[in-house]
C-alpha cells in the first residue's frame, strides 16, 4: 500500500501521533517518516502546529483529504480489477478442468479465494451433476478434487485421488 496514504490515514485518526508511532505503524524508518512528512508538508497535504511539551500536531489539509480520497479510489480500482482478473482465470481453469473430467469436487473453505471460487462457479452455471462442493471423501470416487491449499493437495493425493491445486494454476 502507498506509504503516503498510510501516513495520511494515521494522521487523520490521531493528529498527535508521533513520528516514532508512524514509523511503527508503517514499518518505515524514522528517517523515512521524517522525509515523507516534509514532502507532504511541501505539497500542502498536511500542516503542522506546535503544541506544548516540544510536540507537534499534524493535520490534513483539504488538499490532503482530497489526495487521500484519490489514493483510496485508485487502490480500490486497482485491486478490484485484479480480483476480477483472478476470478476470470478461476473460471478458465474450472472450465478447462470440467471439459477434461466428467465430475469435479471443489473443496471450499470460509475464506476469500473460496468466495471467489463460489462466484466463478455460479457464473459458469455448472450443473450439480458436473460439480459438487465439499464432497465427503467416501463420495468422491472418480471425481477430480479441486483445492486451494497445498496441505489439502497432499491429503487428497495421499489417499490416491486426482487433485488440482487451483492456486498453483492461477
Amino acid at each position: 500500500m502507498d506509504n503516503q496514504f498510510i501516513i495520511l490515514d494515521c494522521i487523520q485518526g490521531n493528529q498527535q501521533i508521533s513520528q516514532r508511532q508512524l514509523a511503527e505503524k508503517t514499518g518505515l524508518s524514522l528517517g523515512s517518516i521524517n522525509l515523507l512528512l516534509k514532502k507532504m508538508l511541501r505539497e500542502g497535504l498536511i500542516k503542522v502546529e506546535n503544541i506544548p511539551a516540544n510536540r507537534v500536531m499534524y493535520m490534513l489539509t483539504p488538499q490532503g483529504m482530497a489526495e487521500k480520497a484519490n489514493k483510496t479510489y485508485r487502490y480500490i480500482k486497482h485491486y478490484y480489477n485484479y480480483i476480477n482478473q483472478t476470478k476470470e482465470r478461476v473460471k478458465e481453469i474450472l472450465s478447462e478442468t470440467a471439459k477434461e473430467y466428467s465430475q469435479l469436487c471443489v473443496i471450499l473453505k470460509n475464506d476469500e479465494i473460496s468466495q471467489l471460487m463460489r462466484i466463478a462457479i455460479e457464473e459458469l452455471d455448472l450443473t450439480a451433476e458436473k460439480i459438487s462442493i465439499n464432497c465427503a471423501i467416501e463420495n468422491i470416487g472418480n471425481k477430480i478434487v479441486i483445492v486451494t491449499e497445498s496441505t489439502e493437495h497432499e491429503f487428497y493425493s495421499g489417499v490416491g485421488l486426482k487433485v488440482v491445486n487451483l492456486l498453483e494454476l492461477i
